[in-house]
Protein backbone atom coordinates (compact mmCIF):
# COMPACT_ATOMS: atom_id res chain seq x y z
CA UNK A 1 0.00 0.00 0.00
CA UNK A 2 1.19 3.67 -1.17
CA UNK A 3 0.04 6.88 0.82
CA UNK A 4 1.75 9.70 -0.95
CA UNK A 5 1.43 12.58 2.15
CA UNK A 6 3.54 15.22 0.62
CA UNK A 7 4.55 14.96 -2.88
CA UNK A 8 5.21 17.97 -5.65
CA UNK A 9 2.15 18.07 -7.83
CA UNK A 10 1.73 17.80 -11.43
CA UNK A 11 4.89 15.51 -11.90
CA UNK A 12 5.35 13.23 -14.45
CA UNK A 13 4.92 9.79 -13.92
CA UNK A 14 6.51 6.82 -15.79
CA UNK A 15 3.63 4.57 -17.15
CA UNK A 16 5.32 2.63 -19.90
CA UNK A 17 7.04 -0.60 -17.46
CA UNK A 18 5.63 -3.73 -16.95
CA UNK A 19 6.37 -5.56 -13.87
CA UNK A 20 8.89 -8.41 -13.84
CA UNK A 21 7.15 -10.48 -11.17
CA UNK A 22 4.19 -9.58 -8.67
CA UNK A 23 4.51 -7.06 -6.49
CA UNK A 24 2.54 -4.59 -4.30
CA UNK A 25 2.57 -0.98 -4.42
CA UNK A 26 5.21 0.36 -2.42
CA UNK A 27 7.40 -1.35 -3.30
CA UNK A 28 11.12 0.15 -4.71
CA UNK A 29 12.31 -1.54 -7.28
CA UNK A 30 14.80 -0.29 -10.31
CA UNK A 31 14.54 -0.26 -14.37
CA UNK A 32 15.32 -3.20 -16.64
CA UNK A 33 15.98 -1.14 -19.59
CA UNK A 34 16.98 -3.68 -21.98
CA UNK A 35 13.44 -5.60 -21.08
CA UNK A 36 11.05 -2.07 -20.58
CA UNK A 37 10.58 -4.08 -16.62
CA UNK A 38 11.03 -3.18 -13.17
CA UNK A 39 12.33 -6.05 -10.49
CA UNK A 40 13.65 -5.90 -7.56
CA UNK A 41 17.33 -5.28 -6.47
CA UNK A 42 19.76 -7.93 -7.37
CA UNK A 43 21.33 -6.53 -3.26
CA UNK A 44 20.40 -4.01 -1.17
CA UNK A 45 20.13 -0.36 -2.73
CA UNK A 46 19.57 3.01 -2.50
CA UNK A 47 20.45 3.99 -5.48
CA UNK A 48 18.30 4.42 -8.36
CA UNK A 49 15.17 3.49 -6.90
CA UNK A 50 11.39 4.08 -7.69
CA UNK A 51 8.32 3.49 -5.41
CA UNK A 52 5.74 0.89 -7.64
CA UNK A 53 2.06 2.23 -7.67
CA UNK A 54 -0.89 1.11 -10.40
CA UNK A 55 -3.89 2.40 -11.24
CA UNK A 56 -6.61 1.84 -8.59
CA UNK A 57 -9.75 -0.02 -10.59
CA UNK A 58 -12.25 -2.62 -9.62
CA UNK A 59 -12.56 -5.86 -12.21
CA UNK A 60 -15.32 -8.22 -12.22
CA UNK A 61 -18.50 -8.49 -10.17
CA UNK A 62 -16.58 -5.46 -7.97
CA UNK A 63 -16.57 -3.29 -11.37
CA UNK A 64 -20.07 -1.64 -9.98
CA UNK A 65 -18.90 -1.27 -6.07
CA UNK A 66 -15.64 0.85 -6.03
CA UNK A 67 -16.66 3.75 -4.23
CA UNK A 68 -17.21 1.41 -1.34
CA UNK A 69 -13.75 -0.94 -1.60
CA UNK A 70 -11.34 -0.79 1.22
CA UNK A 71 -7.98 0.71 -0.49
CA UNK A 72 -6.07 -1.50 0.86
CA UNK A 73 -7.80 -4.50 -1.06
CA UNK A 74 -5.54 -6.65 -3.43
CA UNK A 75 -7.22 -5.48 -6.40
CA UNK A 76 -5.70 -2.35 -6.02
CA UNK A 77 -2.52 -3.62 -3.89
CA UNK A 78 -1.02 -6.56 -5.72
CA UNK A 79 0.70 -6.09 -9.13
CA UNK A 80 0.60 -9.12 -11.34
CA UNK A 81 3.87 -10.14 -13.16
CA UNK A 82 4.05 -8.33 -16.60
CA UNK A 83 0.92 -6.12 -15.08
CA UNK A 84 1.29 -2.17 -16.65
CA UNK A 85 3.13 0.17 -13.43
CA UNK A 86 3.33 3.46 -12.42
CA UNK A 87 6.53 4.62 -11.38
CA UNK A 88 7.22 7.57 -9.06
CA UNK A 89 10.68 9.08 -9.06
CA UNK A 90 11.26 10.40 -5.31
CA UNK A 91 12.00 13.87 -5.33
CA UNK A 92 13.82 16.06 -1.68
CA UNK A 93 11.18 16.97 0.55
CA UNK A 94 8.60 14.84 -0.70
CA UNK A 95 7.42 11.71 1.95
CA UNK A 96 5.43 9.10 1.12
CA UNK A 97 4.51 6.49 3.30
CA UNK A 98 3.97 2.68 2.67
CA UNK A 99 3.18 -1.17 4.60
CA UNK A 100 6.33 -2.79 2.17
CA UNK A 101 8.61 -2.56 4.96
CA UNK A 102 10.53 -4.09 7.67
CA UNK A 103 10.41 -2.41 10.71
CA UNK A 104 13.63 -3.92 12.43
CA UNK A 105 16.02 -1.32 14.11
CA UNK A 106 14.21 1.63 12.65
CA UNK A 107 14.38 4.91 14.50
CA UNK A 108 13.89 8.19 13.39
CA UNK A 109 16.66 9.83 11.50
CA UNK A 110 17.75 6.26 9.83
CA UNK A 111 18.90 6.05 6.25
CA UNK A 112 16.38 3.28 4.62
CA UNK A 113 17.44 1.19 1.37
CA UNK A 114 15.60 -1.64 -0.63
CA UNK A 115 16.05 -5.11 -0.10
CA UNK A 116 16.03 -7.99 -2.90
CA UNK A 117 12.56 -8.40 -1.75
CA UNK A 118 11.56 -4.95 -2.64
CA UNK A 119 10.81 -4.07 0.66
CA UNK A 120 12.13 -0.61 2.46
CA UNK A 121 14.49 -1.36 5.79
CA UNK A 122 17.24 0.14 7.54
CA UNK A 123 20.66 0.58 5.40
CA UNK A 124 23.78 -0.93 6.53
CA UNK A 125 26.47 0.98 7.45
CA UNK A 126 28.02 0.70 4.19
CA UNK A 127 25.20 2.84 2.15
CA UNK A 128 24.44 6.60 1.97
CA UNK A 129 20.85 6.79 1.25
CA UNK A 130 18.58 9.70 0.37
CA UNK A 131 15.29 7.81 1.96
CA UNK A 132 14.96 8.45 5.64
CA UNK A 133 12.73 6.96 8.67
CA UNK A 134 10.35 9.51 9.70
CA UNK A 135 8.12 7.50 11.54
CA UNK A 136 5.05 5.82 11.19
CA UNK A 137 1.54 6.52 10.13
CA UNK A 138 -1.82 4.87 11.05
CA UNK A 139 -3.91 4.42 7.79
CA UNK A 140 -7.34 2.26 8.23
CA UNK A 141 -5.79 0.97 11.05
CA UNK A 142 -2.66 -0.42 9.17
CA UNK A 143 0.75 1.13 10.44
CA UNK A 144 2.69 2.52 7.45
CA UNK A 145 6.66 3.73 7.57
CA UNK A 146 6.65 7.35 6.60
CA UNK A 147 9.80 7.54 3.94
CA UNK A 148 10.97 11.26 3.61
CA UNK A 149 13.53 12.08 1.14
CA UNK A 150 16.27 14.51 1.60
CA UNK A 151 19.01 16.45 -1.07
CA UNK A 152 22.29 14.75 1.00
CA UNK A 153 22.51 10.98 1.40
CA UNK A 154 23.16 9.92 4.95
CA UNK A 155 24.89 6.97 6.11
CA UNK A 156 23.50 4.71 9.36
CA UNK A 157 26.67 4.73 12.01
Amino acid sequence: MLRNLQIKPNKPVVTTYKAEAQMVTGMGVVKDYANNTVKFPTAETADNIYIVDKEKYATGMYAGNEGNMSDYDTQFTTIAENELVKLHEPESGERRATDQYVSTGLTAGAAMSVGTDGKWKKATAALKSRYIYAGTHTSDGHTLAIIEIVNEPIANA
